[in-house]
């Protein structure tokens, strides 16, 4: 009898120490966050009954729904903004950079969140900006490059700032610009590529400089053009990739030359359009993805190419489009990423297709939007960057999002 009421003692204790236990944990664990809307393209297009999508206003089918009109590829994902403000992922999200609330990697299109003017994928992060201003953030942050004050990975978009213009995401770092023209820098700060002479790691968003239009960030490096079409750089030179005629890195911005409208940073390189159009350059091309100049390390801006509009560097391959819509690449191509069948790298701009008004490289693979809203790929597929519902790489163009066919389709 003294056995069962020892036991039966033991027992209330356990269950009232477990309530009072989870009690104080609750008291201390944030509430699960409600997940965003996701949505599938591919999915949505051949769904036999719309009813429940058409129920819910943010997933009614319309054709701006399908009108891609900005895209960025990081470094094995994509994200593209379609006409209605819905913003678009795909591949890799190994560390939450599609922002889904899951480590699910989808070959096609999911919708992530809606009201999104502007986003920026970097390597294991994204950050986009809303219509009011408003910066987001998600993806890995060991570095604190999404900039919540902390260094814990986010697979959901979290609130970061206001009143932002621009923004561009490095290997482990980010950029903004205010609407009044200030820079502000967080993340990974090493070899200075905050521009920021301090701390190795910033985890808020810290003030670099003012007067700035826009900016980019390469793998260890940041540009920025003033608003007096001036540019400076920082951090990182090993290559000459800030051209000032150095391979000293910069722990704050240096002055590098003027009248410049546009400033692309790849990994180990820069690329810049001048306000009349010309394409310039410096920095690491070893495979050819300068497009022009000495097989070398290239520390002063060299001329490249006239009437240039659109610019976007990568790791070793770069695309441009001409101020006639026509797409040009040079660099490596081992994986199809220049859109040419033919897997040699290209050291001269090298004609792909016409008709492109948007381009964006990623480490090996490029997407492109059309004059009339159609998203392509090609390269690199191993993880569904394409977006095409496979894992094949792609040596040509292939089409993601047809606006005409997915309307058709329903």
């Amino acid at each position: 009898m003294r056995k069962k009421s020892v036991v039966l003692c033991i027992l209330l204790c356990a269950a009232l120490f477990s309530f009072t236990a989870c009690d104080i944990l609750s008291d201390f664990l944030e509430p699960e966050p409600t997940p965003p809307v996701v949505e599938d393209i591919a999915r949505v297009d051949k769904q036999e009954n719309f009813g429940r999508l058409h129920d819910r206003p943010d997933s009614v089918i319309t054709e701006s729904h399908y009108i891609v009109t900005a895209v960025s590829a990081g470094y094995d994902f994509s994200l593209a903004i379609t006409a209605d403000g819905s913003l678009w992922g795909w591949g890799n999200n190994a560390s939450g950079e599609l922002g889904l609330g899951t480590w699910e990697m989808p070959l096609v299109p999911r919708r992530i969140i809606g009201n999104i003017v502007y986003a920026a994928a970097g390597y294991g992060h994204s950050m986009a900006i809303s219509t009011d201003g408003t910066l987001w953030g998600w993806g890995w942050n060991g570095n604190g490059q999404v900039g919540d004050g902390t260094i814990y990975t986010r697979f959901y978009p979290t609130r970061i700032m206001e009143n932002v213009a621009h923004v561009a995401t490095g290997s482990h770092s980010t950029f903004a610009v205010t609407d009044c023209g200030s820079l502000w820098g967080w993340g990974f700060n090493y070899n200075g590529e905050l521009g920021i002479e301090g701390e190795e790691e910033y985890h808020i968003p810290t003030f670099i400089m003012d007067n700035v239009a826009y900016v980019s960030a390469g793998n260890n490096h940041g540009m920025a053009v003033t608003t007096d079409g001036e540019l400076w750089g920082w951090g990182w030179n090993g290559s000459g990739q800030l051209g000032d005629g150095t391979f000293y890195e910069r722990f704050y911005p240096v002055y590098v030359m003027s009248d410049v409208a546009r400033v692309s940073a790849g990994f180990d390189y820069t690329l810049i359009i001048t306000t009349d159009g010309e394409l310039w350059g410096f920095g690491n091309n070893n495979f050819g993805e300068l497009g022009g100049g000495a097989v070398d390390f290239i520390t002063e801006p060299i001329f490249l190419k006239d009437s240039v509009a659109a610019v976007s560097a990568g790791f070793t391959h770069t695309m441009i489009v001409t101020s006639c819509g026509e797409l040009f690449a040079t660099g490596q191509n081992d994986l199809g990423q220049l859109g040419i069948p033919q897997r040699w790298l290209r050291r001269q701009y090298t004609h792909v297709m016409d008709d492109i008004t948007h381009v964006s490289v990623g480490h090996g693979h490029t997407v492109a939007i059309t004059s009339d809203g159609v998203l392509l790929a090609w390269g690199d597929n191993h993880i569904g960057q394409l977006g095409d519902g496979s894992t094949d790489n792609r040596l040509e163009p292939t089409i993601i999002i047809q606006p005409t066919e997915a309307l058709r389709s329903i």
